[in-house]
């Protein structure tokens, strides 16, 4: 058994343990214990039926998406004090103003790059697997998944709304971002996770890349930075879920080196 299916494993179980003590009762922590059951199985099989296809693109990423859902279902209510703790930071910050200066072509730059983030994890392996020998596809998904499955992990315990449902109007004028609310209403949980899976990620594919060409590198770190603007201007995130998420990428990444 790999890291990452032994993580997978632990979460899942992680989640089926919150709904034991929180009862059960209600709808959604039923779906939640089917998806800790259906990501165990997973777990299971990916353990007897494995081959370089399906452990470097087929079973983690479906595992991480069957944790992703699973955990949004543990969301209960929002908490008014952990939102306007949230709120608070973003107005210190200046996060709407600075928002509401962006340039428009910027503002689409920033959504885009929103979106993007989830190119970015198959695209920071390929560059893995091309540059940066020996690939240690392994490590890979292990630093991935494990970075995820603490920013989901969190959920039961930080519950909040994401920013653009407490705030009337749109932070900046933009053309995609019709694009990302579309996709964010038909993909999403629909709530807010703290610490933010977006930045989190971002930052993890750009250190998965190092060692590969300094070109490429910069790139992705770019595109690291603007996942995290988009998500926190574009009002997806809040300022500290952002920073948090940054937080755990480079431990975890630390960590597993």
């Amino acid at each position: 058994m790999q890291l990452w299916q032994l993580a997978s494993a632990t979460f899942f179980l992680y989640v089926a343990l919150i709904v034991l003590w929180r009862g059960g009762h209600r709808p959604a922590d039923r779906r939640a214990m089917s998806g800790a059951v259906v990501g165990l199985v997973l777990v299971l099989v990916s353990v007897f039926v494995h081959g370089p296809l399906l452990a470097e693109w087929i079973w983690p990423p479906l595992l991480l998406l069957v944790a992703y859902w699973s955990s949004g279902l543990l969301f209960v209510a929002p908490c008014p004090r952990q939102e306007a703790g949230l709120q608070w930071l973003d107005d210190l910050v200046g996060v709407r103003e600075v928002a509401r200066r962006t340039p428009r072509a910027l503002a689409e730059i920033l959504e885009a790059a929103y979106a993007g983030v989830y190119l970015l994890i198959p695209l920071a392996l390929l560059v893995r697997i091309w540059f940066v020998p020996p690939a240690d596809v392994d490590r890979f998904w292990s630093v991935v998944l494990i970075t995820d499955f603490v920013c989901f992990g969190v959920l039961p315990w930080v519950q909040t709304r994401p920013p653009r449902a407490l705030e009337a109007g749109e932070p900046w004028p933009s053309s995609f971002r019709a694009f990302n609310l579309r996709l964010r209403g038909a993909t999403s949980i629909q709530v807010n996770t703290f610490p933010s899976g977006h930045a989190a990620e971002a930052l993890a594919a750009a250190l998965l890349v190092l060692g590969a060409p300094p070109v490429i590198v910069a790139l992705m770190f770019a595109a690291a930075l603007a996942v995290s603007a988009g998500a926190v201007l574009g009002r997806y995130h809040y300022f500290a879920d952002a920073l948090a998420g940054w937080v755990v990428a480079v431990g975890v990444f630390v960590m597993l080196s």
